[in-house]
């Protein structure tokens, strides 16, 4: 009779995982330029623009 069953699926999984790499794949090196950082002027105004906003949105929950 042959071997165990499931010996044999182990063994079958056991050889696709070591024959595939496990589907692992190394990550590819994306060459590129790096983006330009932001403005400090645009952050400033960013940070302005919330605590407006954040000042409404208190000003309005104290008032009603």
């Amino acid at each position: 009779m042959a071997d165990d069953p499931e010996r044999l699926v182990t063994d079958a999984l056991r050889a696709q995982a070591t024959s595939t790499n496990a589907g692992f794949v190394a990550p590819a090196q994306i060459a590129g330029e790096r983006p330009a950082p932001m403005s400090a002027w645009w952050v400033l105004g960013l940070a302005l623009l919330l605590g407006l906003a954040a000042g409404t949105v208190a000003a309005v929950i104290t008032l009603s």
